[in-house]
């Protein structure tokens, strides 16, 4: 046995050995990292592709075109659409001049959330002569109420005109819509999809993205399949989204990665547009 110390030569190597294994240990790290932020990065970009063609897809599924209520498509250019979007849907038992009363069973209504004065509005259809739409505002908040024959029912405060009254009753379908804007808008160097509401005002709120530079572009054509700008003709509408990882802007590791990118396609076609 020997009470030598460590000589210069073996802490030399000593080190060395130990520097080489610290690095291997950091590239394997540094390799782990970048493959869970690349993992992550491109799940959170198909998602954001989910969603905004899937809310695209559910305003525009609803949209068609009524001869006397008109068009629920009422803006229609390339980054931004505004239309009717209906928030609750039921059947009427009651109608008189100042108020609807709709049945609220479970087998009779559905809705998003509850009517609200001063933001949603009223679309009736008739029961008695050519079927049409009439359209009336929300006065003021709905209340409970009863049916003639004793079931619940809900209050609609609307005042519609004679000629309406005479055409709407008992089983006449009613709709609570809002006007929505969809729209692209730019942000922390990318596009982003917004919602907001256009009756109750406020700024646009963020619903999907980030997306490429070419962003998120709408299309319309008519029935004929030409391109259309007067929203009252649009038969289809096209959807294209170029997806983008937000690698770009990170920190650290994850700056040195280029972004990567995706895109969706589709096409929606709405009701009865002639």
């Amino acid at each position: 046995m020997t009470r030598r110390g460590l000589g210069l030569l073996e802490m030399l190597i000593a080190l060395s050995l130990t520097g080489v294994v610290a690095l291997l240990a950091w590239s394997i790290l540094q390799t782990a990292a970048f493959r869970l932020r690349d993992r992550s990065e491109r799940i959170s970009m198909e998602h954001s592709l989910r969603v905004a063609t899937s809310a695209t897809r559910a305003l525009l599924e609803s949209l068609g075109n009524d001869s006397t209520a008109g068009s629920d498509l009422v803006l229609a250019v390339p980054d931004a659409f505004i239309a009717r979007a209906v928030r609750g849907s039921g059947v009427l038992c009651l109608a008189s001049a100042d108020s609807l009363q709709a049945r609220t069973g479970p087998d009779w209504w559905s809705g998003l959330r509850a009517p609200s004065a001063g933001r949603d509005s009223l679309m009736v259809g008739t029961v008695a002569g050519a079927e049409r739409w009439a359209v009336a505002v929300l006065d003021a908040t709905p209340r409970s109420g009863r049916c003639p024959d004793g079931t619940p029912a809900l209050i609609l405060p609307a005042r519609l005109g004679p000629a309406d009254l005479a055409a709407i009753g008992v089983g006449s379908p009613v709709r609570i819509f809002e006007p929505i804007e969809l729209r692209v808008y730019a942000s922390s160097g990318a596009e982003w999809l917004g919602l907001r509401s256009m009756s109750s005002g406020g700024s646009i709120q963020p619903l999907a993205g980030p997306f490429s530079s070419t962003g998120v572009t709408f299309s319309y054509y008519s029935r004929a399949g030409t391109v259309v700008t007067v929203a009252g003709a649009v038969a289809r509408a096209g959807l294209v989204i170029g997806g983008l990882t937000e690698r770009a802007g990170g920190v650290g590791i994850a700056r040195v990665i280029p972004a990567r990118s995706d895109s969706s396609i589709g096409a929606v076609l709405l009701r009865n547009v002639p």
